[in-house]
């Protein structure tokens, strides 16, 4: 059988954040509402010179970057969002251009709220594995901006990244072998955005509780297609990393992981073994989410990232099982096996560093540059020139002709 999987991993992260101490305030709320209930401390702020293509353009940027990859090697490139800038031109051919990848490449946007990043991993694995013997690459990218109406329920847990993983044969970090993945999907509202509306429609507690009936079936059907026994999976995984619209929501996922796979064990046992195994293989993944909010897509791999920052050479050789959900609804759980030598890919990803040089942003800055979101030209030299920053080498200058313009 041969051996895909994710080559290299890179993520950007936008360079201003309103803390949530001071969203609390502004709203009226006490501040351990959003620290202690949503885990949420900061969330990122884009600025109205960049959107869902510059974001993947920028992650995918890095990546070919320091992986020394000629954008001529890519041959499938797929962007998965739910912030897409055209109804009909792909995000994944504003990127071809930006980062001169060849004409000689498979492009293509996914939507399907934030699973679409799983899918692109998953069919270009497959699509890998197909071709056997040639050299196949493919950059698969998840972008987002998360944002929701000003003072709506879902406004702390704003932000925007875009993660970019390299996807071929013989891979350096991890390996999938997508024939033993658990899916789920059904038909349901419980997160949707209808065609001209600017934010999205949320049922909240009804999404929460489609995501953990998503999460318990695509277990099972993983535990099924790998023979490991109700109750005997926990044993088997060395880190957990679930889809985090919010940091809480892992804590949410992981307590029915625990109680629906370890029905036979009493109240108690379950608390003790929910609280071990959370410390151990949840919270090493939580980095991303808390510092920076929800990205939709590129949610449960920005986990991915956190893990890596957070563990580093701990995490080489280990079973890392990932839950991925989307609204609407569609889910897969899956098992990634870390490869050993990963401290340069780890180091390579730069994740502190950009935590680090961001810069907060104040309330009324946060709502000027939302509120003027939507205005034809969106280009501000000024703002610009002032806030250079070296992860950030595209940027989005406005309209021509009706034709998005990015230097």
């Amino acid at each position: 059988m041969i051996d895909v999987g994710v080559s290299d991993i890179a993520i950007y992260i936008p360079q201003f954040y309103l803390p949530h101490d001071e969203l609390a305030e502004a709203r009226g709320i006490p501040p351990e509402k959003f620290r202690e209930g949503l885990g949420n401390h900061k969330m990122a702020i884009l600025p109205n010179w960049e959107d869902s293509v510059t974001m993947a353009a920028n992650a995918a940027a890095q990546l070919l970057e320091k992986t020394g990859t000629n954008p001529q090697e890519i041959h499938q490139l797929v962007v998965s969002t739910e912030s897409g800038v055209d109804h009909s031109k792909p995000v994944a051919s504003f990127v071809q251009g930006l980062l001169k990848i060849g004409s000689r490449c498979r492009i293509y946007e996914i939507k399907h709220a934030c699973y679409g990043g799983t899918a692109g991993i998953v069919t270009s694995i497959d699509w890998i594995a197909r071709n056997y013997g040639n050299s196949k690459k493919a950059l698969v990218i998840m972008t987002d901006v998360a944002r929701y109406g000003f003072g709506s329920p879902g406004e702390p847990t704003q932000g925007a990244g875009a993660v970019a993983l390299l996807v071929e044969k013989n891979p350096r970090l991890l390996s999938v072998d997508t024939r033993t993945n658990g899916i789920f999907s059904k038909d349901v509202f419980d997160f949707w955005r209808p065609t001209g509306h600017r934010v999205p429609i949320v049922d909240g507690k009804y999404s929460v509780a489609c995501y953990l009936e998503a999460m318990e079936e695509a277990v099972s059907h993983f535990r099924s297609n790998v023979g490991i026994p109700r109750g005997r999976l926990l044993e088997h995984l060395d880190y957990i990393l679930y889809h985090m619209p919010f940091t809480g929501m892992a804590r949410k996922a992981h307590r029915h992981f625990v109680d629906t796979e370890h029905v036979d064990l009493g109240a108690e046992a379950r608390q003790d073994l929910y609280t071990e195994t959370f410390r151990a293989k949840v919270e090493p993944g939580l980095l991303g989410a808390r510092e920076v909010g929800n990205i939709y897509t590129g949610s449960v791999y920005m986990g991915l990232a956190s893990l890596l920052e957070t563990e580093q050479d701990r995490v080489e050789g280990k079973r890392v099982g990932v839950f991925s959900y989307g609204s609407g609804c569609g889910a897969e759980f899956f098992l990634c096996q870390m490869k050993t030598g990963l401290s340069e890919i780890i180091q390579g990803m730069r994740f502190q560093e950009q935590l680090d040089r961001r810069k907060a942003v104040t309330f009324e800055q946060y709502v000027q540059w939302y509120s003027r979101s939507g205005a034809e030209t969106l280009y501000h030299p000024a703002e610009v020139e002032a806030h250079k920053d070296p992860f950030t080498q595209f940027t989005f200058i406005g309209f021509k002709d009706h034709k998005r313009q990015y230097v």
